[in-house]
């Protein structure tokens, strides 16, 4: 996996922000705390399913264990599994273990969410108060540096599926975790359905850190983790002075860039801004 060297949160310019960057602190929600409710809370059900569709969704865990490793699984016990073509006792017992687990694991993770894409109207229109707040650029190998591997184990780029493609069906999961074949085999797929969301959300092009009951916390942020500010079409003029007065509280600097409109199409560019840029007295926007 090719993780971007940089990634980019869009916020309102408001208290909480003004506090984050002032205390360096760095809120990460839980899944009952993000604006979807069918993003990564789970809601596993013990949903009868047929034996075909079980075999298919272990052949699932087949093809990631054979590139895994590059030996082939098999098993031959599916028969006993199921009874009169239903989940047989056992079969129920485990879907239900897995079920009440991975909801209860979900409940307390954390979710931070960033976006590779600095310059997306429609995420400045959602995310960044109609285009009057900021863009702020993060290094995610320094945004947790006491953990070197969670860039790589807990950041994750999102999938986006087609709504009836996303799959909480506990006794399936289970056959995709190869039956919990093992622990990485079951929480690679965990991780996996945490970062699964509907095909209409792709615009975001979502990458997330995912921190194991951790949700609901604010973490120490390694000011050193900020790489870039940017500024919305609408940003005022006192917020980008005070984005760049909190920065140099700090001592740190950053490179700080403007939106601007596409000269030839509906698009967002963004310019650079040294000190003697215009924008910093002026906005693009003419009204």
């Amino acid at each position: 996996m090719m993780v971007p060297t940089e990634l980019f949160k869009y916020k309102n310019f408001e208290k909480y922000t003004i506090l984050s960057l002032l205390n360096k602190g760095l809120w990460i929600p839980k899944p009952v705390q993000l604006n979807d409710p069918f993003d990564s809370q789970l809601n596993l059900l013990v949903s009868d399913v047929s034996k075909a569709e079980f075999i298919e969704y272990f052949g699932k865990f087949q093809h990631w264990y054979k590139n895994k490793t590059g030996k082939f699984i098999t098993y031959n016990g599916f028969d006993d599994l199921f009874e009169n073509g239903k989940p047989a006792t056992y079969l129920k017992q485990k879907a239900g273990m897995v079920a009440d687990y991975w909801n209860e694991k979900a409940e307390t993770a954390g979710v931070l969410s960033l976006s590779s894409d600095p310059i997306n109207t429609l995420m400045w229109s959602h995310y960044g108060n109609n285009h009057s707040g900021i863009c702020i650029g993060y290094c995610p190998k320094k945004i947790f540096p006491k953990s070197i591997s969670m860039v790589s184990d807990w950041l994750h780029e999102v999938e986006y599926k087609e709504e009836s493609e996303i799959t909480r069906n506990a006794y399936l999961l289970y056959a995709a975790s190869g039956m919990w074949h093992s622990n990485d085999a079951a929480f690679r797929l965990f991780f996996k359905t945490l970062c699964t969301k509907s095909i209409n959300w792709k615009y975001e092009k979502e990458w997330r850190y995912l921190l194991p009951e951790n949700g609901g916390r604010v973490f120490n942020l390694n000011i050193e983790a900020i790489t870039s500010i940017t500024f919305g079409l609408n940003t005022s003029i006192e917020t980008k002075t005070a984005i760049s007065h909190l920065l140099r509280y700090h001592q740190k600097k950053t490179r700080f860039y403007q939106t601007v409109r596409d000269d030839h199409s509906a698009k967002l560019c963004r310019y650079i801004m040294d000190i003697n840029s215009r924008y910093w007295g002026e906005s693009p926007e003419r009204h």
